[in-house]
């Protein structure tokens, strides 16, 4: 879309198949997110908590689920809306038309990659600036190799795989169909091993290899370490963020969804569908269930059965790490109740020494104490 053009409510409407309620006139020229919107953007809304936000954006257009007509006209008059069935993924759609996503490479081969006689390298693929592709390596068909990756002998690529600026494929890496790389990971360096011989640290040898299964996506600055024997595996359908590591011969399975600066240590491994939140920790040798949700900046030492949450440090179930948190949130006042008892407590035992000292003096002597008297 050139500079300067605009839409308007209802060719938005009629582009994305929704309905307008309000001025379809109402034109727009960018996107942008609810909180930093202008009269000239489209932004959108959701989720039913999110209506709140409407009453102080400026934005004038806005993608409104179908199923919330009522809330969304009742909250804010003033804005023009389009009801759609999938807000955000609608308002991505538009975003593409508004700010086309530019590609960094140009068909073919770049002159200044080089390329390994005894590479295979398939068709309609695209090459940039100073790739460097060594012995051996087999690429797919569609694929699209950014500029400065170095991907080292014996690599395989399947089809359709994007792998974006400044990444190293460490040597024999396989890939499968649809992955998308994006910038400076690092896939195959060995893990971290050592044993430690006469006072030094000596690195144990990393014979395997990584394999990453088809349709996967791994983050920028994400690293993977080769396996020591056998292979370090990247399931089917898998999500990674950026900035995670996963150590020598872990097994993700597929369709997990892994968030930035995530930590597994070698040979951890997950069953199919699980999340773990940011920053989370993964000891190793440690299994998450299918479906298991961990929680962010937990820290998992065993293994956790699938389909729960966690969250903690250790990791616990999440009912159970709450009334944790909030009994710890409760310790200074339970702090200041015991000292009050231990006062009120002192106060007591003084009380009843004293009374028992009084009783003691104004009490009517014995007869043994008149006869000795």
């Amino acid at each position: 879309m050139s500079e300067n053009q605009t839409l308007t409510a209802q060719q938005i409407a009629d582009n994305l198949g929704g309905r307008v309620v309000g001025d379809p006139g109402t034109v727009v020229s960018a996107v942008e997110i609810i909180e930093r919107a202008t009269a000239d953007h489209l932004t959108f809304v959701g989720d039913p908590k999110n209506l709140p936000r409407l009453k102080s954006t400026e934005a004038t257009l806005v993608l409104a689920p179908a199923s919330l007509e009522h809330d969304v006209v009742t909250s804010a008059r003033d804005i023009t809306f389009i009801l759609v069935e999938e807000p955000e993924v609608a308002f991505l759609q538009i975003a593409a038309i508004f700010s086309p996503q530019r590609s960094s490479n140009t068909d073919g081969i770049s002159s200044s990659a080089v390329v390994s006689p005894t590479a295979i390298v398939g068709t309609d693929n695209s090459i940039g600036h100073h790739v460097v592709i060594g012995r051996d390596v087999t690429i797919g068909q569609g694929c699209r190799i950014e500029h400065g990756t170095v991907i080292e002998d014996g690599c395989t690529l399947g089809d359709n795989v994007v792998i974006h600026a400044n990444c190293v494929l460490y040597p024999d890496t396989i890939i499968g169909n649809d992955v998308t790389i994006h910038a400076t990971c690092v896939i195959g360096a060995d893990g971290f091993g050592y044993r430690t011989v006469n006072g030094r640290h000596e690195r144990l040898p990393h014979y395997g290899i990584v394999r990453i299964c088809d349709d996967v996506e791994i983050g920028a600055g994400t690293t993977i370490d080769r396996a020591k024997v056998g292979e370090t595996v990247i399931g089917t359908g898998t999500r990674i963020d950026n900035q995670v590591m996963i150590g020598h011969n872990c097994h993700i399975g597929p369709h997990n969804l892994i968030v930035s600066q995530v930590g597994f240590a070698g040979s951890a491994s997950t069953g199919s569908y699980v999340i773990v939140a940011g920053q989370a920790g993964i000891a190793d040798h440690v299994h998450l269930g299918d479906g298991a949700i961990i929680g962010g900046k937990t820290g998992v030492h065993r293994n956790m059965k699938g389909g729960q949450s966690y969250f903690g440090m250790p990791a616990l179930p999440i009912a159970e790490a709450a009334k944790n948190v909030m009994a710890l949130r409760r310790l200074p006042e339970m702090r200041d109740t015991i000292k009050r008892l231990e006062r009120d407590l002192m106060s007591l035992q003084q009380s009843a020494m004293a009374s028992a000292t009084k009783s003691a003096l104004n009490s009517p002597p014995t007869d043994s104490e008149n006869k000795a008297a």
